[in-house]
């Protein structure tokens, strides 16, 4: 299989999760998924993003309050905060470049969770403030997401995707009936 038939299938058998076994991560499997991050593509290479990995029980059930009691927050044995640096690259239509870098980062990390048999759960409701207290990410840090890793417990299927036709469109938007002036 190819490398790109194989990210292929790793997103389109990815699964939904409800929540995580009470299995720790190992060190070694752990730091293959957040060395994935670290190549990740970013505007100008900036590179923005900052993660802070949480393992202890006491702060990840705090972090877990501040987000609302997720269930994910709640049965996984790592997050991740995703942070990120806001004085990265600003594009030519003055759009700051960070959340879009920093998905990427976490997306690649999500990949690499799930080719070694990790589920990955984005989460993007928390309080932000309390969140940045209990990990002491400094107040010009913003936290875009806590990413939530961990073996599922069980699978929800996700569900069905959008036709090819009504996700791109060819040359120019599309609006109305699909057609097809695919090249």
């Amino acid at each position: 299989m190819s490398r790109a038939a194989r990210v292929l299938s790793l997103g389109r058998n990815r699964q939904g999760i409800r929540r995580f076994q009470d299995r720790a991560v190992r060190a070694d499997v752990l730091e293959c998924v957040l060395e994935a991050a670290r190549y990740a593509p970013s505007a100008k290479e900036a590179q923005p993003w900052r993660f802070v990995i949480v393992q202890d029980a006491l702060r990840r059930h705090q972090i877990a309050r501040a987000a609302f009691n997720h269930p994910l927050v709640l049965s996984a044995p790592v997050l991740i905060l995703c942070c990120a640096r806001i004085h990265s690259h600003v594009s030519g239509n003055g759009r700051a470049s960070y959340p879009i870098d920093v998905a990427a980062a976490a997306q690649s990390m999500a990949l690499a969770a799930a080719d070694v048999g990790l589920g990955v759960g984005w989460v993007m409701g928390f309080r932000e403030r309390e969140v940045r207290k209990l990990s002491d990410v400094p107040s010009d840090v913003p936290i875009l997401a806590i990413l939530a890793i961990g073996y599922p417990e069980s699978f929800q299927p996700l569900p069905a995707r959008l036709a090819v036709e009504e996700v791109f469109a060819w040359e120019r938007w599309k609006t109305g009936t699909p057609t097809s002036d695919r090249p």
